[in-house]
């Protein structure tokens, strides 16, 4: 299984340092496209899409449409911060994550 990665190129960059291989800088895909590329991702053996959190706010409507195509809990998409720093949410996504993998939430 792998890991892949969305994301601007300095985040891209970083993690491709680190051994990531599987990685798609936001500014080479079409809006259009993005459907496709999750779709791609999740028919693939990729266990962990990272994507920054920023992309992610740009695109929340196409990663909700793309959650259609799990198959049970993998992929986990997981947001990070890019090289600018975290975002200020109101809503924590690990927080999410672990209510809809254990299916309560843990306080």
């Amino acid at each position: 299984m792998e890991i892949a990665l969305i994301g601007d190129k300095h985040t891209i960059h970083g993690f491709r340092l680190a051994g990531i291989k599987k990685t798609f800088l936001i500014e080479d895909i079409r809006r259009e496209d993005i459907r496709g590329v999750l779709k791609d991702l999740f028919e693939d053996s990729i266990a962990l899409i990272l994507i920054t959190e920023k992309i992610a706010e740009e695109i929340g409507s196409l990663l909700e449409e793309a959650d259609r195509f799990r198959k049970g809990i993998m992929p986990i998409i997981l947001q990070i911060p890019d090289s600018g720093g975290p975002l200020i949410s109101k809503i924590d996504p690990m927080r999410g994550l672990i209510k809809r993998t254990v299916g309560f939430e843990i306080a």
